[in-house]
């Protein structure tokens, strides 16, 4: 079918809508057809060069003391960070607009006086 009538009969499906790319590219049936048959045993065999690759990368990180020491010591100072940032996040007063699916915040603070002044200077400045 020629481009130009098929187009045209797309058109008529989708709408004005209508978009299309066209891949030069693009392999031929027999290609896909031989990479799709050559694609499971490649798969197979990454997927065990991968496993091998991470049974052997656990073995030697277990065995490194000062890896193990350095891993312990980011998981404490990373939960910290969590719980200082979540406790800078966190206001006794919220204050926004619903839409029936999304809740939009517009400001945050501690008391009504200060959500109420936020409010303003964002009025101010839009």
């Amino acid at each position: 079918m020629e481009r130009s009538v098929a187009i045209k009969k797309l058109g008529k499906i989708l709408g004005k809508s209508l978009g299309y790319r066209i891949n030069s590219n693009a392999p031929t049936p027999e290609e896909r057809t031989t990479a799709r048959d050559a694609l499971k045993p490649a798969m197979e065999e990454s997927i065990k060069l991968r496993d091998k690759r991470d049974e052997r990368r656990r073995a030697i990180l277990e065995a490194d003391t000062e890896y193990q020491k350095l891993c312990a010591e980011h998981k404490a100072a990373s939960e910290r960070v969590d719980r200082l940032r979540s406790t800078t996040l966190h206001y006794k007063i919220t204050v926004g607009v619903s839409n029936s699916i999304f809740f939009h915040i517009k400001a945050e603070g501690d008391s009504w006086e200060e959500v109420i002044q936020k409010l303003e200077k964002q009025k101010a400045a839009a």
